[in-house]
């Protein structure tokens, strides 16, 4: 599966089953320098053999954690994802 294929099942309605954060989650972090921070989920890199996620740390630099290192807040940033076909252009 590319990454493109598994961004666009993760934002679709039904999402992936055992993949507990969803884009514009908001989490806070359990390990690393900026433990009991908050960050925000911005992107899904694989789910086997566990789920690896990117946040946007408070200071504005990202990170890839697993789920085990990420604890839900209850929150959401409110922003969505919207994904264009690969080799699309952006204008």
């Amino acid at each position: 599966m590319t990454q493109y294929e598994l961004e666009s099942l993760w934002i679709s309605a039904d999402g992936i089953a055992d993949v507990r954060y969803r884009f514009g989650d908001l989490v806070l972090l359990k390990s690393g320098d900026h433990t009991g921070h908050t960050a925000e989920v911005i992107s899904l890199l694989s789910i086997d053999p566990e789920p690896l996620y990117v946040v946007e740390l408070p200071n504005g630099r990202s990170a890839v954690l697993s789920e085990d290192e990420l604890q839900a807040t209850g929150s959401s940033s409110g922003r969505t994802l919207k994904l264009r076909p690969p080799g699309s252009l952006p204008f």
